[in-house]
Order: C-alpha cells, then sequence, then structure tokens
C-alpha cells in the first residue's frame, strides 16, 4: 500500500490515546486560565488570556513521515476544532464556558421555551442560539496573499481610527491572535530542530529540516510555494481549533487558490508534477488517516470530521475551472481511498469531460466519497439573494450542503426547520402540546375542500417560522458578550474593516437559512389527500384523519392507495405543478421573515442522520408512512414511491424554480453498478439542466449490498454516501446498512 509508513504513524497516533490527551491538557490549561483570570474582564480580554496560555503549554507533534506542521495535541482526533465535540471538550471552549449564562441569564423563560421547541423536533440550532461552535468557513486567502503579519499590519492601521472600547477591544484581539499563532508556529520550528537531532532516516531528516526552516517564516510571512500553502491550510485548521474552539469546516476553494503557487513553481522549474501530487497525497491522508474508517458506524454522526473542499466549478468569468490540481486532488483521493476531507465537485451542463470522467471514475465503481454541486441551479439562487455575480460563481459548499459567499459570511449551519412536525401536529392535533411549545396550529378536521386545508396548513408554518425567527433573533444577541471569535474574524471580509467581530455583526451578509425537513413526506401526504378525500371523494377526510391517527391499523388498502398516489419524484405533471406551488410559497413566506442577524431568510431542503433519528419520533403521515418510519432526506423521494426511473425524477426537479432555494437542496440517487463513464457524465449533464442542486450518487444494487453484509471482506473499498458524509458500507450497523437497502434503486 502506498505511503505505508505514513498511514502507520499517523495512525498510530490518531487511533487511539488522542482523547486523553487533549483532556489532561484541557484540565491543566483551564487551571491556569482561571488562575490567571480577574473578574471584569472583557471578553476579547478573556480570549487573549486563552490564546496566549494554549500557545504557551502546548507540545507540538510532529511526524517523521509527514512534511506538514500542524498538530496541537490539545484535541480529540475526531475533533474539528468545535470546543465541545461529542463529549470530548478542550481548551480553546474556556471563554464560552465562562460566559455562556449569559444566553440563559438574559430571559430564562425563552430559554427554556427554545429547549421545549428543540425538544419537540421543531427546529435545531448547533449552540445556545447561533451556530457557535461547527460549520465555520475559515478564510485563508488573505493569508495566503499577506501572512498572518498582514493581518496583523492590518488591525494595527485600523487600530488609530477605532471607536470605543468595544472597537479597540476586537481589533486588538486580533493582533494579539496573530502574535499568538507566530509563536506557535515557530514552537513547530523548535521542536523540528530538536528532533532534527536523532532523526531515524534520511526521510525523516528531510521533513525535519523543512519544517524547521519554513516554519520560522510561514505563515507569519506569506507562502511562496506549494508546500507553504499547503501547511498554511493544514496550520490554520489545527491551530485555529484550538485556540478559539471552533470547527473550521473547509478548505475552500483548494485546487483553486493552490494554482499560483503551482503555476510559478512549474515555470520556474521549482517543482514537478510528480512532487505535487506526492504533496497533495500526503496532505489528504493526514486528514483521512484522523480516524479508523472500520469503526462501526451506528449513533448521529459518527463517522463525521466537518472537513471539506471544493474543486472545480467556474472563474470569475463564469468560465469551466479544471486545474492540474484539481485533476490531482480527484486522483488522489480516488487512489488513496480517501473519506475524509470530503469533497464537492461544481459541476455544470459545460463542465469539461476530462473533469467528469475522473470525478465519476471512483463513483461507479462503488467509492462514493464525493457530493457533486450543480453550478447551473445553484449561481441563480445565490443571484436572488441580491450577491454580485463574481461572488455567486466563487460560492463555497462547506459542512454537508451549505452555501456560503466564500470569505463574506457565515451563516448559521445545521439549522433545520421541521416542516413535516408542524403537518404532524396539525393532523393529529396535539393540542396536548401545543401548550408546552408555545405555538398554536389550527386543525384541519373541518376543511371542506383542499385549497381550505392547503391554506390552513400554509398558516401553521407561518406560525413556525416567525415563532423560530423570533426566538432565536431574541435569544442570539449577546453572542459577542459570550465567545467573541477575533482569529475567525480576521479573514472576514468587513470585520476588520468595521472594527466588529463576526459575533457583533461584522460580517459583510448577515444571512440566515431555513434547512427544511420533510418536503417530500408533506407533498406526497397532501397530494393523497387531496386525491382520495377530494378529487376521487373515496374516502372523507374524517376518515383519512382516523387512518393516520390509528396508525393505519384497519386501513389498510386505504394505506396503499395513499402510496400509489401521485407525489414528488415521480414525474406527474401535476404533482410537480403543486410541489412548485409549495416550495414557492415556502420561500416567500421565509421572505417576510428577519433572519438572526437582521438579514433575509432562505430555505434549504437539507436533513441529516434525522432521516432515521427524527423519523422515529413522528407519528404516521397521510402518505402512507406509520409511526416510526423513515422520513426523506432533503428533496429525495419518499422510499414509499417506487420509482423505477431515475428520469422521473429529474423532471419532478425540472419543474422547480431553484433560484428559490438558496440555502441549497440534497437529493440521494442510487444508480445501478453497472454504470459506465459516458451514463454517469450524461447523467449529470442532464440534471444540470433541472433544479437539482447537491446531488448524493451511489451506484450499486440491493444485490451487491446484501452481498456485502455476508461476506464484508471482499469488500473494503465500498464506500457509500450516507447523508452529509461517506462512509464504508461495511462500517454501518445492521440499522444502519438498512437505511440504505430501503432507498429507491433506479435503472
Amino acid at each position: 500500500m502506498p505511503y505505508t509508513d505514513m498511514r502507520k504513524e499517523l495512525s498510530e497516533f490518531y487511533f487511539a490515546g488522542t482523547g486523553e490527551r487533549g483532556e489532561e491538557f484541557r484540565v491543566r490549561a483551564n487551571a491556569e486560565m482561571d488562575r490567571r483570570y480577574r473578574e471584569g474582564m472583557n471578553p476579547y480580554e478573556m480570549k487573549v488570556l486563552q490564546y496566549r496560555v494554549i500557545a504557551d503549554m502546548f507540545e507540538p507533534v510532529l511526524f517523521y513521515t509527514s512534511p506538514y506542521y500542524y498538530e496541537t495535541g490539545t484535541m480529540w482526533a475526531h475533533c474539528d476544532g468545535g470546543r465541545d465535540f461529542r463529549g470530548f471538550c478542550h481548551a480553546g471552549g474556556w471563554t464560552y464556558w465562562k460566559n455562556e449564562h449569559l444566553f440563559r441569564d438574559q430571559d430564562p423563560a425563552l430559554w427554556e421555551l427554545s429547549q421545549k421547541q428543540r425538544d419537540e423536533l421543531f427546529y435545531t440550532v448547533c449552540g445556545a442560539y447561533n451556530d457557535d461552535m461547527q460549520h465555520f468557513n475559515f478564510d485563508n486567502r488573505p493569508i495566503l496573499k499577506g501572512g498572518l503579519k498582514g493581518i496583523y499590519e492590518r488591525a494595527e492601521v485600523e487600530l488609530a481610527s477605532a471607536k470605543d472600547d468595544e472597537e479597540r477591544a476586537y481589533l486588538q484581539a486580533t493582533m494579539e491572535a496573530m502574535l499568538t499563532l507566530k509563536k506557535m508556529s515557530e514552537k513547530f520550528a523548535d521542536k523540528a530542530e530538536k528532533l532534527l537531532k536523532n532523526a531515524p532516516d534520511e526521510a525523516a531528516r528531510k521533513n525535519l529540516a523543512l519544517i524547521s526552516k519554513t516554519a520560522r517564516r510561514c505563515p507569519w510571512e506569506a507562502p511562496q510555494t506549494l508546500y507553504e500553502a499547503l501547511n498554511t491550510f493544514c496550520f490554520m485548521r489545527k491551530c485555529m481549533g484550538a485556540l478559539e474552539g471552533i470547527g473550521p469546516n473547509t478548505f475552500g476553494r483548494i485546487d483553486m487558490d493552490l494554482a499560483p503557487f503551482y503555476d510559478k513553481e512549474i515555470a520556474a522549474g521549482t517543482l514537478t508534477k510528480a512532487a505535487a501530487y506526492d504533496l497533495v497525497c500526503k496532505f489528504l491522508l493526514t486528514w483521512d488517516l484522523h480516524f479508523d474508517h472500520d469503526f462501526k458506524f451506528a449513533g448521529y454522526s459518527d463517522h463525521e470530521l466537518e472537513n471539506t473542499y471544493v474543486l472545480g466549478g467556474c472563474d470569475a468569468d463564469g468560465k469551466p475551472f479544471c486545474h492540474d490540481l484539481t485533476l490531482m486532488f480527484l486522483r488522489a483521493s480516488r487512489e488513496e481511498t480517501i473519506i475524509f476531507p470530503k469533497i464537492t465537485c461544481r459541476y455544470g451542463k459545460n463542465s469539461p469531460k476530462e473533469y467528469l470522467d475522473e470525478a465519476n471514475l471512483a463513483v461507479i465503481n462503488g467509492t462514493s466519497t464525493l457530493l457533486y454541486q450543480n453550478d447551473d441551479a445553484t449561481i441563480p439562487s445565490i443571484l436572488r439573494r441580491g450577491k454580485p455575480i463574481e461572488e455567486a460563481r466563487d460560492y463555497l459548499i462547506t459542512g454537508c450542503w451549505g452555501i456560503m459567499s466564500n470569505g463574506k459570511e457565515k451563516i448559521d449551519d445545521g439549522c433545520y426547520v421541521n416542516i413535516l412536525k408542524v403537518l404532524e401536529y396539525m393532523l393529529h392535533n396535539r393540542t396536548d402540546k401545543m401548550r408546552e411549545v408555545g405555538m398554536t396550529f389550527a386543525p384541519v378536521d373541518g376543511a371542506s375542500s383542499f385549497e381550505e386545508l392547503y391554506r390552513i396548513y400554509c398558516d401553521n408554518i407561518l406560525v413556525l417560522f416567525e415563532e423560530r425567527a423570533r426566538v432565536v433573533r431574541l435569544g442570539g444577541n449577546v453572542w459577542n458578550k459570550v465567545d467573541p471569535l477575533p482569529i475567525f474574524s480576521s479573514t472576514m471580509e468587513d470585520c476588520i474593516g468595521k472594527h466588529k467581530d463576526y459575533t457583533a455583526g461584522g460580517a459583510k451578509y448577515r444571512d440566515s437559512r431555513y434547512e427544511l425537513i420533510g418536503y417530500p413526506n408533506v407533498v406526497d401526504s397532501l397530494l393523497a389527500i387531496k386525491k382520495l378525500c377530494f378529487d376521487e371523494r373515496k374516502y372523507t377526510l374524517a376518515e383519512m384523519l382516523d387512518a393516520i391517527r390509528h396508525n393505519w391499523e384497519g386501513y389498510e388498502d386505504m394505506r396503499i392507495e395513499a402510496m400509489r398516489a401521485p407525489g414528488w419524484g415521480m414525474g406527474n405533471k401535476d404533482a410537480d405543478a403543486f410541489c412548485a406551488r409549495f416550495n414557492t410559497d415556502l420561500y416567500e413566506m421565509a421572505q417576510k421573515q428577519v433572519g438572526t442577524y437582521g438579514g433575509k431568510i432562505v430555505i434549504g431542503h437539507l436533513a441529516y442522520t434525522e432521516i432515521r433519528w427524527w423519523g422515529e419520533k413522528t407519528l404516521a403521515t397521510p402518505e402512507g408512512r406509520k409511526n416510526g418510519d423513515y422520513i426523506a432526506q432533503g428533496l429525495t423521494p419518499s422510499r414509499l414511491k417506487k420509482i423505477p426511473a431515475v428520469t422521473s425524477v429529474i423532471q419532478s426537479f425540472s419543474a422547480l424554480d431553484a433560484s428559490e432555494i438558496g440555502g441549497n437542496s440534497v437529493v440521494n440517487v442510487i444508480l445501478p453498478n453497472k454504470t459506465t463513464l459516458a451514463h454517469c457524465e450524461a447523467f449529470l449533464r442532464a440534471t444540470a439542466d433541472s433544479a437539482v442542486q447537491s446531488l448524493q450518487v451511489n451506484c450499486t444494487s440491493r444485490e451487491q449490498l446484501l452481498d456485502a453484509q455476508k461476506h464484508p471482506e471482499k469488500y473494503p473499498t465500498l464506500i457509500v454516501r450516507m447523508c452529509g458524509f461517506s462512509a464504508k458500507f461495511t462500517s454501518l450497523s445492521p440499522e444502519w446498512q438498512q437505511e440504505v437497502l430501503t432507498r429507491n434503486f433506479y435503472e
């Protein structure tokens, strides 16, 4: 196996013991920060104290087999930088934990109400009231251009015109943060010099000598070579996470951002393509070896590392972008079977064949480790948000599916809003719970027409939208008093210029996103009611409601007819027209709201492993779902609809207006394992003309998966796209294997 020594050294470090190491460091560092804390310190002063203590106390970790310097040894291997990752806390959360009571203290009743609404699965927030720990799209471009020194000098200039104490505190904290990162880099150089004296072999001596020389200068000074630029990505991800206590979840448009370094060196003759490819392989292995992919996936996000990058797409002029490095990243991921970092491949109807073939090659062979993102549907959705065309063309996909303007915003991610729960409360008349959650949803028992029922439901969704916006907007205003983020803010456009931390509203854009859960189940339910109760009048509405309130017991014939009714993804013209109407209504309802930070609210159709966990807590619905059954993921058609042809799914997507879905949408498609490169290319070009945005493709068969269950040793590289991440099929628990097996398999 290639890179055997590197695989062995890194896996021995990351697969065991990092949790204990990180906890031991947290205890020591927190004790020191507590000792040096003084009453009355503002949160920026607290954050600077946190930076200094961690930088002083951490012991750099270097690997003989790797040229990269980045590992602080202060966090668990699975940790993306978030201060409390699956129960493993690290020292970067000290300031937050000291001040988090402010979220509750400002309005205890609001806090309790918010917790109850979340407990009842109406929405999620990945934090107190803000997405305050994960999904941070850190922008490395200013560092690639001017180094940490350039950021320091800009903040220093702005400090002279600061208007008040908070502006001064923010800018001073930014300058201190850059000096702290400089110190950390120098400690890596010191460690390399120390290890160099007893390096075990020539390869180790070469790596350590390179680190010793480079870490003295970079990233304080701007990187000059491809190696230095790649290491800047490594260093900033780990060191920012360790210091800031948040998870940076994307390397951005890495092929585009690295291209100038590569081109310069290739032209000068100081770098060969083979050497560049070696650097790319080692970079990807660095992150993939944080995790044992044979570890059993059974929980919510057991195989999630929140680490992504974007390839391809188009340039500022709209021309397709495909570089040597683009192909190298794809080839390295395929040849080394890399699962993390997660790849997003931006594509469109004019994407180069060479690019699509390289992306598709692993997928058609059963190794589905990437996400396809359709530029032709995504860019119009960004333009409709009011962004200029150059920014729209430069968008990122972060985390699992988050659309972000590159370096200009950080939208709260993982913010699911459950329109299926509204349907459940309405149809099951959950008056027993409405008072607890502070929302009243009108019943539909007496609706005399489908239009009346539909309008009641939309009004009930509006109740949820308004309440979610109200609660989170009121509660999130103290974030900058709890845990400002000077390092993260330092490269985000407008923060230094405005003298404001991101948490205080410094970013250029302040939009919010509602990631809607349950759209396919909802439209299928409404269409089943429409057909059976109002169009054909085969059953009364009262009979349909009685059926679902009894979990379809005694109503099997009605259930079969409900499942056979036209629905989402079937390519039925009338059903698709209704689906388009409903999506437009959702868009317009969201446009009436004011987001958490005062900006717009955009909608998306996304779902993570909630397809199972929330499904288990959702009562029966009119499309034939029983209590506890799966819910659909994003815009993936319900598995209750047996749709043989994928062309029907694409036809339904063609009915939607993609520009209304500014928060992105996702669809899972399982194509046959006999799919060829030509077929896959044609399929992608066909989807480019529809409203498909995030596309998750697996090429396999039910028979192959069943055989993999019985003979896992035969399928070491059978990797499936689960939801926002990929995993070995043989590493899935029986329950999650079953979830995959019950999906639609298309011809």
